[in-house]
C-alpha cells in the first residue's frame, strides 16, 4: 500500500514538473518572439484618442436623453438609500397598429420594474 502511494506521488510530481517546465519554455519563446518583433518592426506608436463630438452622431435628441436618463437612474438605484424611479414614456403615434404601440409603451414603462425584480 505504501509503495503504491509513493509511486503515485512520484508520478504526480514528475508530471507536475514536466508541465511547469513546458509552460516556462513557452513563456520564454513568447517573450523572445515579442522582443524580436519589436526590434524588427520598431516600437509601437501610441496614437492620441480622437476627441468626442458634442452631439451624438445619428441619434435623435429624444433617444439620447432617454439613454442618459436610464443610465443616471441605474447608477442612482445601485447607491444605498435610493428610491425606485418610474418612467412615463410617451411615443408618437405609430404608423401601424395602435395595439403594437401600446405594447411597446408598456414594455418600456415596465422595464425598470423588471430590472428591479431581476436584481432581487
Amino acid at each position: 500500500m505504501a509503495e503504491k502511494l509513493i509511486f503515485s506521488l512520484q508520478i504526480f510530481f514528475l508530471g507536475f514538473s514536466v508541465v511547469l517546465v513546458v509552460l516556462f519554455l513557452l513563456y520564454g519563446l513568447i517573450e523572445l518572439a515579442n522582443r524580436l518583433r519589436e526590434t524588427v518592426f520598431g516600437a509601437k506608436q501610441v496614437l492620441p484618442p480622437e476627441p468626442l463630438s458634442a452631439e451624438p452622431a445619428g441619434l435623435p435628441p429624444a433617444l439620447a436623453a432617454a439613454i442618459a436618463a436610464a443610465i443616471s437612474s441605474y447608477r442612482e438605484s445601485s447607491s444605498p438609500g435610493s428610491r425606485p424611479v418610474r418612467f412615463r414614456v410617451s411615443m408618437p403615434p405609430a404608423k401601424g397598429s395602435p395595439w403594437a404601440a401600446a405594447g411597446r409603451r408598456a414594455l418600456l414603462e415596465n422595464s425598470n420594474l423588471l430590472e428591479r425584480l431581476r436584481r432581487k
